[in-house]
Protein backbone atom coordinates (compact mmCIF):
# COMPACT_ATOMS: atom_id res chain seq x y z
CA UNK A 1 0.00 0.00 0.00
CA UNK A 2 2.88 2.38 0.96
CA UNK A 3 4.60 1.43 -2.45
CA UNK A 4 1.28 2.42 -4.23
CA UNK A 5 0.93 5.59 -2.26
CA UNK A 6 4.44 6.58 -2.95
CA UNK A 7 4.14 6.00 -6.86
CA UNK A 8 1.07 7.87 -6.97
CA UNK A 9 2.66 10.71 -5.46
CA UNK A 10 5.43 10.70 -7.77
CA UNK A 11 3.06 11.00 -10.43
CA UNK A 12 0.90 13.54 -8.97
CA UNK A 13 4.26 15.63 -8.91
CA UNK A 14 5.26 14.65 -12.37
CA UNK A 15 2.02 16.15 -13.60
CA UNK A 16 2.46 19.62 -11.80
CA UNK A 17 5.89 20.46 -13.02
CA UNK A 18 4.87 22.30 -16.59
CA UNK A 19 6.17 20.93 -19.32
CA UNK A 20 8.47 22.80 -21.87
CA UNK A 21 6.67 24.34 -24.74
CA UNK A 22 8.24 23.36 -27.93
CA UNK A 23 9.36 26.63 -30.02
CA UNK A 24 7.25 28.28 -32.16
CA UNK A 25 6.44 28.03 -35.49
CA UNK A 26 7.29 30.69 -37.65
CA UNK A 27 4.54 33.13 -38.27
CA UNK A 28 3.52 32.71 -42.32
CA UNK A 29 2.43 36.04 -43.90
CA UNK A 30 1.88 36.58 -47.73
CA UNK A 31 4.12 39.05 -50.16
CA UNK A 32 2.05 40.58 -52.53
CA UNK A 33 1.73 44.28 -54.17
CA UNK A 34 -1.99 43.89 -55.31
CA UNK A 35 -4.49 45.34 -53.01
CA UNK A 36 -7.06 42.58 -54.82
CA UNK A 37 -5.71 40.15 -53.12
CA UNK A 38 -7.44 41.07 -49.99
CA UNK A 39 -10.91 40.42 -51.83
CA UNK A 40 -9.97 37.14 -52.72
CA UNK A 41 -12.21 34.13 -50.71
CA UNK A 42 -9.18 32.08 -50.87
CA UNK A 43 -7.30 34.62 -48.95
CA UNK A 44 -9.71 35.17 -46.59
CA UNK A 45 -10.73 31.50 -45.61
CA UNK A 46 -6.22 31.50 -45.30
CA UNK A 47 -6.54 33.98 -42.33
CA UNK A 48 -3.63 35.15 -42.50
CA UNK A 49 -3.05 38.54 -40.83
CA UNK A 50 0.47 39.35 -41.93
CA UNK A 51 1.37 40.54 -45.62
CA UNK A 52 4.18 42.65 -47.32
CA UNK A 53 3.73 44.94 -50.24
CA UNK A 54 7.13 46.70 -52.14
CA UNK A 55 6.72 50.52 -52.56
CA UNK A 56 8.75 52.63 -53.87
CA UNK A 57 10.63 55.39 -51.82
CA UNK A 58 9.74 58.49 -53.51
CA UNK A 59 5.49 56.99 -54.04
CA UNK A 60 3.95 59.85 -52.26
CA UNK A 61 5.93 62.70 -54.24
CA UNK A 62 4.85 60.97 -57.73
CA UNK A 63 1.67 60.37 -56.83
CA UNK A 64 -0.71 58.66 -59.56
CA UNK A 65 -1.45 55.05 -59.83
CA UNK A 66 1.36 53.93 -57.57
CA UNK A 67 0.03 55.77 -54.76
CA UNK A 68 -3.50 54.78 -55.23
CA UNK A 69 -2.45 51.24 -54.92
CA UNK A 70 -0.36 51.30 -52.03
CA UNK A 71 -3.13 53.86 -50.19
CA UNK A 72 -6.09 51.06 -51.31
CA UNK A 73 -3.71 48.58 -50.34
CA UNK A 74 -3.00 49.74 -46.67
CA UNK A 75 -6.60 50.70 -46.24
CA UNK A 76 -7.89 47.16 -47.03
CA UNK A 77 -4.81 45.35 -44.94
CA UNK A 78 -6.11 47.54 -41.84
CA UNK A 79 -10.04 46.70 -42.59
CA UNK A 80 -9.40 43.48 -42.79
CA UNK A 81 -6.67 43.22 -39.33
CA UNK A 82 -3.49 42.23 -41.32
CA UNK A 83 -0.53 44.04 -40.67
CA UNK A 84 1.33 45.14 -43.52
CA UNK A 85 4.70 44.76 -44.05
CA UNK A 86 6.15 47.72 -46.06
CA UNK A 87 9.38 46.91 -48.15
CA UNK A 88 10.74 50.29 -49.63
CA UNK A 89 12.70 50.25 -53.12
CA UNK A 90 13.86 52.13 -56.63
CA UNK A 91 11.18 54.24 -58.10
CA UNK A 92 8.46 51.54 -59.22
CA UNK A 93 9.31 50.59 -62.62
CA UNK A 94 11.31 48.11 -64.53
CA UNK A 95 14.89 48.05 -63.17
CA UNK A 96 16.29 45.35 -64.93
CA UNK A 97 18.99 47.56 -67.10
CA UNK A 98 19.48 48.87 -63.77
CA UNK A 99 23.12 46.59 -64.18
CA UNK A 100 24.84 48.76 -66.35
CA UNK A 101 26.36 51.86 -65.83
CA UNK A 102 25.41 54.20 -68.13
CA UNK A 103 21.77 53.79 -66.73
CA UNK A 104 23.02 54.49 -62.82
CA UNK A 105 21.60 58.13 -63.26
CA UNK A 106 18.33 56.97 -64.80
CA UNK A 107 15.18 57.92 -62.69
CA UNK A 108 14.93 54.28 -61.27
CA UNK A 109 18.50 53.40 -61.21
CA UNK A 110 19.41 56.34 -59.28
CA UNK A 111 20.08 56.31 -55.55
CA UNK A 112 18.42 58.79 -53.76
CA UNK A 113 20.22 61.49 -51.49
CA UNK A 114 20.14 60.72 -47.84
CA UNK A 115 17.84 64.09 -47.76
CA UNK A 116 15.63 62.58 -50.12
CA UNK A 117 15.18 59.76 -48.63
CA UNK A 118 14.86 60.93 -45.60
CA UNK A 119 11.62 63.80 -46.37
CA UNK A 120 10.29 60.98 -48.51
CA UNK A 121 10.02 58.83 -45.51
CA UNK A 122 8.24 61.45 -43.46
CA UNK A 123 5.86 62.24 -46.16
CA UNK A 124 5.40 58.33 -46.19
CA UNK A 125 4.57 58.30 -42.68
CA UNK A 126 2.44 61.16 -43.05
CA UNK A 127 -0.13 60.15 -45.45
CA UNK A 128 -0.02 56.11 -43.67
CA UNK A 129 0.34 56.56 -39.78
CA UNK A 130 -0.88 52.98 -39.19
CA UNK A 131 1.80 51.54 -40.94
CA UNK A 132 4.39 50.55 -37.70
CA UNK A 133 6.43 47.33 -39.57
CA UNK A 134 9.03 48.31 -42.47
CA UNK A 135 12.11 47.26 -44.07
CA UNK A 136 13.86 50.47 -45.42
CA UNK A 137 15.32 48.99 -48.21
CA UNK A 138 14.12 46.28 -50.20
CA UNK A 139 16.67 43.35 -51.92
CA UNK A 140 19.53 45.98 -50.81
CA UNK A 141 22.08 44.14 -53.01
CA UNK A 142 20.31 43.30 -56.06
CA UNK A 143 21.65 44.69 -59.42
CA UNK A 144 18.15 46.34 -59.70
CA UNK A 145 18.27 48.27 -56.52
CA UNK A 146 21.01 51.23 -56.75
CA UNK A 147 21.82 50.63 -52.57
CA UNK A 148 23.62 47.46 -54.61
CA UNK A 149 25.92 49.92 -55.19
CA UNK A 150 26.32 51.72 -51.66
CA UNK A 151 26.13 49.59 -48.78
CA UNK A 152 27.01 52.61 -46.97
CA UNK A 153 23.73 54.28 -47.84
CA UNK A 154 21.71 51.27 -47.49
CA UNK A 155 23.02 51.44 -43.94
CA UNK A 156 22.41 55.45 -43.91
CA UNK A 157 18.62 54.57 -44.67
CA UNK A 158 17.48 52.34 -41.99
CA UNK A 159 19.40 54.78 -39.63
CA UNK A 160 16.79 57.26 -40.76
CA UNK A 161 13.83 55.35 -40.92
CA UNK A 162 14.64 54.27 -36.98
CA UNK A 163 14.75 57.98 -36.85
CA UNK A 164 11.57 59.21 -38.23
CA UNK A 165 9.41 56.40 -37.06
CA UNK A 166 11.17 55.51 -33.58
CA UNK A 167 8.05 53.41 -32.80
CA UNK A 168 8.25 50.93 -36.24
CA UNK A 169 9.65 47.47 -35.77
CA UNK A 170 12.16 47.77 -38.64
CA UNK A 171 13.76 44.89 -40.78
CA UNK A 172 17.06 46.61 -40.99
CA UNK A 173 18.26 44.63 -43.56
CA UNK A 174 16.63 42.71 -46.34
CA UNK A 175 19.45 41.15 -48.77
CA UNK A 176 19.12 38.54 -51.20
CA UNK A 177 20.69 34.98 -50.98
CA UNK A 178 22.74 36.23 -53.93
CA UNK A 179 25.64 33.78 -54.62
CA UNK A 180 28.76 34.50 -56.34
CA UNK A 181 27.59 31.53 -58.69
CA UNK A 182 24.20 30.31 -58.20
CA UNK A 183 24.53 27.60 -60.04
CA UNK A 184 27.31 25.84 -58.40
CA UNK A 185 27.24 22.57 -56.32
CA UNK A 186 28.93 24.14 -53.69
CA UNK A 187 28.52 27.83 -53.90
CA UNK A 188 30.33 30.97 -51.87
CA UNK A 189 28.92 33.97 -50.99
CA UNK A 190 32.07 36.40 -50.73
CA UNK A 191 30.71 39.36 -52.76
CA UNK A 192 27.38 39.05 -50.45
CA UNK A 193 29.21 38.71 -47.41
CA UNK A 194 31.49 41.68 -48.28
CA UNK A 195 28.61 43.74 -49.13
CA UNK A 196 26.94 43.03 -45.93
CA UNK A 197 30.39 43.47 -44.15
CA UNK A 198 30.69 46.99 -45.38
CA UNK A 199 26.45 47.67 -44.60
CA UNK A 200 27.22 46.29 -40.66
CA UNK A 201 30.33 48.88 -39.93
CA UNK A 202 27.97 51.85 -41.34
CA UNK A 203 24.82 51.06 -39.84
CA UNK A 204 24.17 52.69 -36.09
CA UNK A 205 20.57 51.17 -35.73
CA UNK A 206 20.64 47.33 -33.52
CA UNK A 207 20.44 44.37 -35.45
CA UNK A 208 17.37 43.19 -34.06
CA UNK A 209 15.18 41.65 -37.13
CA UNK A 210 17.00 41.16 -40.43
CA UNK A 211 15.36 39.95 -43.60
CA UNK A 212 16.51 37.33 -46.43
CA UNK A 213 15.08 36.34 -49.56
CA UNK A 214 16.50 32.68 -50.17
CA UNK A 215 14.54 31.37 -53.33
CA UNK A 216 18.18 30.19 -54.24
CA UNK A 217 18.08 28.11 -51.58
CA UNK A 218 14.65 26.98 -51.55
CA UNK A 219 14.45 25.84 -55.06
CA UNK A 220 17.71 24.26 -55.44
CA UNK A 221 17.00 22.24 -52.05
CA UNK A 222 19.62 23.29 -49.83
CA UNK A 223 20.65 25.90 -46.86
CA UNK A 224 23.95 27.10 -47.69
CA UNK A 225 22.85 30.86 -48.89
CA UNK A 226 20.50 31.39 -45.56
CA UNK A 227 23.04 30.10 -43.21
CA UNK A 228 25.79 31.90 -44.85
CA UNK A 229 23.60 35.30 -44.84
CA UNK A 230 22.49 34.83 -41.31
CA UNK A 231 25.99 34.32 -40.35
CA UNK A 232 27.27 37.35 -41.99
CA UNK A 233 24.02 39.79 -40.39
CA UNK A 234 24.33 38.62 -37.04
CA UNK A 235 21.04 39.40 -36.08
CA UNK A 236 18.83 38.51 -33.38
CA UNK A 237 15.99 37.27 -35.32
CA UNK A 238 15.49 36.59 -39.13
CA UNK A 239 12.29 36.88 -41.57
CA UNK A 240 12.05 35.29 -44.80
CA UNK A 241 10.45 38.33 -46.01
CA UNK A 242 10.71 37.16 -49.45
CA UNK A 243 10.37 33.55 -49.98
CA UNK A 244 8.45 29.93 -51.72
CA UNK A 245 8.32 27.69 -54.14
CA UNK A 246 8.59 28.36 -58.06
CA UNK A 247 6.25 27.66 -60.68
CA UNK A 248 8.14 28.79 -63.46
CA UNK A 249 11.62 31.22 -63.34
CA UNK A 250 13.98 30.47 -65.78
CA UNK A 251 16.78 28.18 -64.91
CA UNK A 252 15.17 26.72 -61.38
CA UNK A 253 12.45 25.32 -63.36
CA UNK A 254 14.38 22.07 -65.11
CA UNK A 255 14.52 18.39 -64.17
CA UNK A 256 18.05 18.39 -62.86
CA UNK A 257 17.42 21.21 -60.44
CA UNK A 258 13.77 19.79 -59.27
CA UNK A 259 15.44 16.42 -59.28
CA UNK A 260 12.63 14.38 -61.14
CA UNK A 261 9.18 16.28 -60.39
CA UNK A 262 6.82 15.98 -63.18
CA UNK A 263 5.61 19.46 -63.46
CA UNK A 264 5.95 22.79 -62.74
CA UNK A 265 3.42 22.20 -60.30
CA UNK A 266 4.88 19.11 -58.54
CA UNK A 267 8.02 21.56 -58.44
CA UNK A 268 6.30 24.47 -56.41
CA UNK A 269 5.34 22.55 -54.39
CA UNK A 270 7.97 20.43 -53.68
CA UNK A 271 10.02 23.60 -53.15
CA UNK A 272 7.04 24.89 -50.84
CA UNK A 273 7.19 22.28 -48.38
CA UNK A 274 11.84 22.05 -48.32
CA UNK A 275 10.94 26.04 -47.23
CA UNK A 276 8.60 24.89 -43.73
CA UNK A 277 10.67 22.06 -43.57
CA UNK A 278 13.55 23.86 -42.70
CA UNK A 279 12.92 26.58 -41.57
CA UNK A 280 11.54 24.54 -38.75
CA UNK A 281 14.58 23.66 -37.81
CA UNK A 282 15.75 27.06 -37.26
CA UNK A 283 15.04 29.10 -33.77
CA UNK A 284 15.83 32.55 -35.44
CA UNK A 285 13.35 32.14 -38.68
CA UNK A 286 10.48 33.87 -36.94
CA UNK A 287 8.91 34.52 -40.46
CA UNK A 288 8.01 33.65 -43.54
CA UNK A 289 6.68 35.67 -46.06
CA UNK A 290 5.54 33.67 -49.25
CA UNK A 291 5.55 35.25 -52.68
CA UNK A 292 3.47 35.77 -54.32
CA UNK A 293 -0.62 35.61 -54.37
CA UNK A 294 -1.11 35.83 -58.01
CA UNK A 295 -0.06 33.25 -60.31
CA UNK A 296 -0.37 33.06 -64.41
CA UNK A 297 0.10 36.98 -64.91
CA UNK A 298 3.55 37.35 -65.81
CA UNK A 299 5.75 35.56 -68.73
CA UNK A 300 8.89 35.63 -66.72
CA UNK A 301 8.52 35.05 -62.87
CA UNK A 302 5.66 33.32 -61.72
CA UNK A 303 5.72 31.71 -57.72
CA UNK A 304 1.80 32.54 -57.94
CA UNK A 305 -0.44 30.31 -54.99
CA UNK A 306 -3.78 31.15 -57.05
CA UNK A 307 -3.77 30.97 -60.88
CA UNK A 308 -7.18 31.67 -62.62
CA UNK A 309 -9.21 31.87 -59.27
CA UNK A 310 -8.02 28.48 -58.36
CA UNK A 311 -5.51 27.65 -55.67
CA UNK A 312 -2.22 25.45 -56.97
CA UNK A 313 -0.98 22.73 -54.64
CA UNK A 314 1.00 25.01 -53.22
CA UNK A 315 -1.31 27.07 -51.28
CA UNK A 316 -2.58 23.94 -49.34
CA UNK A 317 0.99 23.26 -48.14
CA UNK A 318 0.68 27.24 -47.04
CA UNK A 319 -2.21 26.98 -45.32
CA UNK A 320 -1.17 24.22 -43.04
CA UNK A 321 1.34 26.48 -41.62
CA UNK A 322 -0.92 29.19 -41.12
CA UNK A 323 -1.32 30.18 -37.73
Amino acid sequence: MRSRLVLLSACLLALAVPVAKASAAPIVGISENQPTMFADPLFTSLGAKHARIVVGWDVVARGGYDLTRVAQYIGEADAAGVEPLVAIEHTRGDASKCNLKKNYNTTICKLPSAKAYESAMRAFFAAFPSVKVIAPWNEANHFTQPTSRNPKAAAKFTDIVAKVCPSCTIVVADMLDQADDPSASKPTFKATTKYIKTFRKALKTKRNICGIHNYSDVNRFRTTGTKALMSALGCKQYWLTETGGLYKFGSFWSKKTYKGCKSATACQLKATKYLFSTAAKNKKIKRIYVYTWFGGVGTKFDAGLVANGAARPAYNEVAKHVQ
